[in-house]
């Protein structure tokens, strides 16, 4: 998530109006009105919904009427739809954005029972997208939301016009430096227990984190922390899930939505060697690499990143709610 000058601003303004209110947690005050001016900046707004199957969503769609090309954006392990602010918001005015917390994740249903498997998880979105009357759409993923991507597209191939799949997983070919730490260390490094801890998480995932203000990573770090119980649980169920392992099921070759595949090539969980058994398995995709970019580019790089996606989306169709 980046800021400008002109966030930071008002940000500070903010903050110093807040204290002088008496309010007794401004920095908190402070956080969520910058997270609201983003979300404004990108045309987004607030909605929650319930779906049949009993999950409460939290979730940001575009302003206005769904009258343009749909795109549904889903986040990676561990994040939640603020990751896709910046990205949004360089293409406000030409696609119609649903931008989900996942069930485990933000403010949706975090239910520690819950079956997150990449299956599980897409049938989900695809009620998401049933309950808000959406028939069809291209769906863009980041790292695990890059797996349920993929899921989607299998399950419902006449739903999905386009899958972008950004540092996917799916292959799952960890970098020997992550799997390294993983086979020795006690803790997740994607799963903080304390905001100091944060702070590894973000150096993980990004090559260049853009700024934040340090409440802001504190804020940020104490709500993912209040979570790893339910991210501890999500973890699990990915090591055996076939929906992360996909590489010589056949699978991928069966996908014929068109895929644009999308990676840094300083990602230092899933290395750059995924882009090209990606595009051998699949039928009909194509590739960009970004240059000194981690896990995350379209927060990282937003434009470059929507760059990409405009002219995709806009060569694979135009589809209609």
């Amino acid at each position: 998530m980046r800021f400008s000058y002109r966030l930071i601003v008002s940000l500070l303004a903010s903050l110093s109006l807040i204290a002088l209110s008496g309010c007794e947690n401004p920095a908190q005050q402070a956080y969520e009105f910058g997270l609201n001016l983003e979300k404004s900046r990108a045309g987004l707004t607030q909605q929650q919904t319930v779906t049949p199957d009993g999950i409460e969503w939290s979730l940001l769609t575009s302003e206005g009427n769904v009258d343009k090309p749909v795109v549904l954006l889903i986040h990676g392990f561990g994040a939640d739809a603020s990751n896709w602010l910046r990205f949004a918001g360089d293409l406000e005015d030409e696609f119609y954005f649903v931008v989900p917390d996942l069930p485990g994740h933000g403010k949706t249903t975090r239910d520690i029972d819950l079956d997150y498997r990449m299956a599980s998880q897409a049938k989900r979105l695809l009620a998401l997208m049933d309950t808000l009357g959406i028939e069809q759409f291209h769906v863009a993923g980041n790292s695990m939301g890059g797996a349920i991507t993929l899921e989607m597209a299998s399950q419902a191939p006449e739903r999905v016009k386009s899958m972008g799949l950004i540092d996917s997983a799916g292959l799952t070919r960890q970098t020997p430096e992550f799997r390294k730490l993983l086979d020795n260390a006690e803790d997740n490094p994607l799963i903080p227990s304390s905001p100091d801890e944060f702070n590894t998480t973000l150096e993980w995932a990004m090559e260049d984190p853009p700024y934040m203000p340090d409440f802001f990573i504190d804020i940020m770090g104490q709500e993912k922390a209040d979570n790893a119980p339910v991210a501890e649980a999500i973890f699990a169920q990915l090591n055996d899930d076939p929906g992360m392992n996909l590489e010589g099921s056949g699978k991928l070759q069966a996908l014929t939505t068109p895929a644009l595949i999308v990676w840094g090539q300083k990602d230092r969980l899933l290395g750059v060697d995924n882009v090209n058994v990606f595009l051998e398995a699949l039928p009909n995709a194509r590739s960009a690499i970004l240059d000194n970019i981690g896990h995350l580019p379209m927060t990282e790089a937003p434009g470059k990143t929507a760059d990409l996606f405009r002219t995709f989306w806009l060569e694979t169709g135009n589809p209609q709610s």
